[in-house]
């Protein structure tokens, strides 16, 4: 166990039974007043009184895997008692968390001490388990010493939701790090983003998870654990605070932390290679009709002099060394967590300074030595093209990347150019060709994958997972006689579709409705489907490959590069149960395969070519130079599948799909202007 310092500021009450098996204490702020409350007053909302907290963290267990999160919970209890000046953290750990104490503490604890004008938080670091029902799922928090499969050892959703009728705060927040789905609670009815003062200072109950069942969140040395409560820390010291109508005002209301987390837990995981979605999730409890919000200290200091009460004792914050704090700033900039600036080289700066140490391969000393302050400095210095370091590419040819804001996937930026599109000397539909400019606009490095479908189908509410909106099959799909039948469903046409795969069986019409729903939130520019120029135009510039084979294509079964191809994409290849497929070479995907599965190309994009076609924002036109029609009810798609043959992937190839059509082997990827 990590016993805290005891200062002027706060005490720490130990439970009698705590061991180095597990920590369950209590720190609590001494003061009449509480350092929130003071905050909260400055920040307008004289309203709300004190500040709660349970923190509960179990990487240990007897029958799931460890995880190495061990230092997480012990990182949420000091922000929020040493920034966020809550006045009462209670933390339990490992061993120490099993459920009569968990009972005992919200029932017999918090429940009587909590108040109507009180603020409420609830933080679980651990694993998360799925329990499929007849009538849905529902999620679990396995304990130290559950087993698998035995959930009645494990922390139910229905008690998260029967502790918060118990608990009579003002505002409550659950914020768990785990993936699982059957969550507690609804969908937000509204948009809690951007959010007024007047709806903050209203009562407020979420949750907030890290994933969505099979989906794995990731710790990581250099971030000293796991991604998500690493997202989690860093966006409430500041980074979480978006401009909305509101400006950036020092308030971060819980629907700004959860569009943040989306955001950077996306960038950390493609940082950090892990290629599997994560995608947390966000819910409103019962009695929900506001947003838990964290003002920013530093945007509202908590200055005693003129709102303390008189019989107060006036306290002067202890000045630390000011070379130590530049040290523990510049730390924090580069995403690390040295805790509290202080000016004090104390335990949470040693460890940062290890895990800078360890990323930039000097050594392990925990001091501010000459070695350790210019690789600080150096690490500070902008990338020569201005790309931020923390999404700075290692490869000077490859594309910029951004990680797009609210729920949105990567991007990457294509600079505009001009190109000669369509052919003459081959199908009408592929012609005329004629020179076509394009304008700088963001793309998505992988097409929109089942996890960020899936997340707008749950938020909304809708009936595809459960196949409520169709009796029969309404989604196309090519049999093994070869033939196109209508034998799968819409969205998730195998209920265990990984949430990695690209998803598929989507219309048009599907596709218009989570462009609203990704936009609602004012992203701006807007989320929107490529045209068919850009899309030909990102195809065009990878044409050297495949030009022999197009030119080839009655003989491209025997030619050489045939064998290649496999390498590059997923196409109809040797495993693949067609007529047409080229028998050179196995690419191990008889079917779809995960985003991200093949090496990128030379835009720094995924399956642009194979896989699956690609829906464009275009209406079908027999000839690039006919009218748009009148009506529109044919679209267009691009880039080929899976189950594609070879002269298929020549940049210009294009196909008629009706706007209504679900085909297994369409899906989309998404694009943005750059302003």
């Amino acid at each position: 166990m990590i016993r805290r310092t005891i200062t002027s500021f706060v005490f720490a009450l130990w439970a009698a039974n705590c061991g180095a098996e597990g920590l369950d204490e209590a720190t609590i702020a001494p003061d009449q007043r509480s350092g929130v409350e003071r905050l909260l007053h400055r920040a307008g909302f004289g309203g709300l009184q004190k500040s709660y907290a349970i923190v509960v963290g179990v990487s240990d267990f007897a029958e799931f895997p460890d995880l190495p999160t061990e230092n997480d919970p012990i990182m949420m209890r000091d922000y929020l008692t040493n920034e966020a000046g809550f006045d009462y953290v209670h933390i339990l750990t490992e061993e120490k968390v099993t459920k009569a104490p968990l009972e005992e503490l919200m029932l017999d604890e918090f429940r009587p001490m909590v108040g109507p004008n009180d603020r409420f938080l609830f933080y679980w670091s651990g694993h998360g388990e799925t329990l499929e029902l007849g009538s849905g799922q529902m999620g679990f928090l396995p304990l130290a010493d559950s087993r698998k499969a035995s959930f009645s050892s494990m922390v139910a959703m229905s008690d998260l939701a029967r502790w918060n009728r118990f608990i009579s705060a003002h505002q409550v927040l659950f914020l768990l790090d785990s993936c699982f789905s059957g969550l507690a609670g609804g969908a937000p009815q509204s948009d809690l983003t951007n959010i007024s003062r007047q709806q903050l200072s209203g009562p407020g109950r979420h949750l907030i998870t890290a994933g969505r069942v099979n989906e794995q969140t990731i710790a990581v040395d250099d971030l000293g654990g796991s991604i998500f409560t690493h997202a989690l820390l860093k966006g409430l010291r500041g980074a979480a605070d978006s401009k909305n109508d509101l400006g950036a005002d020092g308030l971060i209301s819980v629907g700004e932390l959860k569009a943040y987390l989306g955001q950077e837990v996306g960038r950390l995981r493609m940082a950090y290679n892990w290629q599997k979605t994560i995608t947390p999730q966000i819910r409103d409890l019962s009695g929900s009709d506001g947003a838990f919000f964290f003002p920013l200290p530093a945007k509202f200091p908590a200055k005693q002099v003129d709102i303390a009460p008189k019989d107060s004792v006036q306290i002067t914050p202890q000045s630390g060394d000011p070379d130590i704090l530049e040290v523990q700033r510049s730390l924090i900039e580069l995403g690390y967590d040295p805790g509290p600036p202080d000016g004090i080289l104390g335990f949470s700066t040693r460890r940062a300074l290890i895990a800078f140490q360890t990323k930039s391969g000097l050594d392990r000393t925990g001091e501010i030595d000459d070695a350790t302050t210019l690789a600080i400095l150096q690490a500070l210095v902008p990338a020569p093209d201005d790309t931020p370091p923390d999404i700075a590419t290692k490869d000077e040819d490859q594309p910029q990347t951004t990680v797009s804001d609210g729920p949105g996937p990567p991007m990457v930026l294509i600079e505009g150019g001009r190109f000669v599109m369509g052919r003459n000397d081959g199908t009408p539909e592929e012609g005329p060709a004629r020179d076509v400019t394009v304008a700088p606009f963001w793309i998505s490095t992988t097409e929109t994958t089942m996890a960020l479908f899936g997340q707008y189908v749950e938020e909304e509410g809708l009936d595809f997972v459960s196949r409520k909106i169709e009796a029969e099959p309404t989604c196309y799909e090519w049999s093994k006689d070869n033939r196109l039948r209508r034998t799968a469903y819409a969205y998730n046409q195998l209920h265990d579709t990984p949430d990695d795969d690209p998803v598929s069986c989507v219309n048009r019409e599907d596709i218009d409705g989570f462009l609203e729903w990704l936009n609602r939130g004012g992203a701006s520019p807007p989320y929107r489907l490529p045209t068919e120029a850009e899309f030909e135009y990102l195809l065009s510039r990878d044409n050297d490959r495949y030009g022999d084979l197009y030119v080839a294509a009655d003989s491209f079964w025997v030619d050489d590069r045939a064998a290649l191809v496999c390498d590059w994409g997923n196409f109809a290849d040797a495993s693949a149960p067609f007529n047409w497929t080229n028998s050179a070479c196995s690419d191990g995907s008889p079917g779809v395969s995960a985003v991200a599965s093949f090496d990128a190309d030379p835009n720094g994009l995924y399956d642009i070519r194979g896989n699956l076609w690609e829906w464009v924002s275009d209406c079908w036109r027999p000839r690039h130079t006919d009218p748009a029609p009148p009506d529109c009810k044919t679209g267009t798609v691009r880039g080929a599948s899976f189950d594609d043959p070879l002269k298929n992937l020549w940049s210009t190839v294009r196909q008629p799909v009706p706007l209504k059509r679900r085909q297994t082997n369409i899906g989309f990827r998404l694009a943005r202007n750059t302003d």
